[in-house]
């Protein structure tokens, strides 16, 4: 401890300590007056004060070291977070961009929302987004991204709205197959996937043919993208097919949202009710 405390004040103050030794030196040889010895000691002196210098300079320093590694290691965690920070960005812009295009593609009034909360109850899924009634926002608004169908709006404050996903096993939306003109009911399984139901065996039915709302939905406007055919099963003692839908969208992977400021034909909602005896 003693002689590294001794080379930290020698490494400190070296230049001082190399010029106190040199002014020394230099008194030395004022008396002795011969030019030739003191050419011949003059030679070895820098000589050797550039060897000592040579070797203190190759000696690391350990605490300016640490230093110096402790400063790399926060500009590498800046660095880091600036990295990160750009990629979320960039994403954010990605999908800002898209869900800019829905109003040209399906000419209805939209309101743009970001995701800021998600909530789990029980096995039902919902999203907070920050837009509510002073955005024009109400009960049964579609809400959707632009690759698909996310839920609809389940209760609005003023600057808030509560979105329930269609990964809650109480929400049946009516879809087609358009490829095949094939009707049925999506719902969620409770676990991981979404299930196109009521297709009878008989019906042929293609790997990966796309899945939308159907214009028969009292709950969402019709051709509404859901999500592609992932696999198709022979649901054990029925005479029905099991067809998993892989979504176009998940719940917990969506930042922003766009609203379809548009609610639900009541009129149109009444009379299914009461022929069909059903309720979406």
């Amino acid at each position: 401890m003693f002689f590294q405390r001794l080379y930290q004040l020698f490494v400190q103050f070296r230049d001082f300590i190399i010029f106190i030794l040199l002014v020394i030196i230099s008194l030395s040889l004022i008396s002795i007056g011969d030019i030739s010895a003191i050419s011949g000691f003059r030679a070895f002196v820098v000589g050797t004060i550039g060897w000592i210098n040579d070797k203190v300079m190759f000696i690391p320093n350990i605490s300016a070291l640490r230093n110096e590694n402790q400063t790399l290691r926060e500009l590498n965690l800046e660095l880091s977070n600036e990295v990160t920070a750009n990629y979320i960005a960039q994403k954010e812009n990605e999908n800002l961009r898209k869900l800019m295009e829905l109003p040209k593609k399906i000419l209805k009034p939209i309101e743009f929302a970001d995701v800021v909360g998600y909530q789990k109850i029980g096995n039902k899924n919902y999203l907070i987004i920050n837009k509510g009634y002073a955005d024009s926002l109400d009960f049964g608004m579609t809400v959707r991204t632009d690759a698909g169908l996310l839920g609809t709006i389940a209760m609005v404050s003023r600057r808030y709205s509560i979105v329930e996903t269609i990964f809650n096993p109480d929400v049946k939306i009516s879809a087609k197959v358009p490829a095949q003109s094939i009707l049925g009911i999506v719902v969620w399984d409770g676990e991981q996937s979404l299930l196109l139901q009521n297709i009878p065996r008989t019906v042929k039915v293609n790997l990966w043919e796309e899945v939308v709302t159907s214009n028969f939905s009292s709950r969402f406007p019709a051709d509404v993208p859901i999500g592609k055919i992932r696999s198709i099963s022979v649901e054990p003692g029925t005479l029905f097919h099991r067809i998993e839908i892989e979504p176009y969208v998940m719940f917990n992977q969506v930042g922003q949202v766009a609203i379809i400021k548009e609610l639900p034909d009541s009129a149109k909602i009444n009379l299914i009710k009461r022929f069909f005896k059903v309720s979406e």
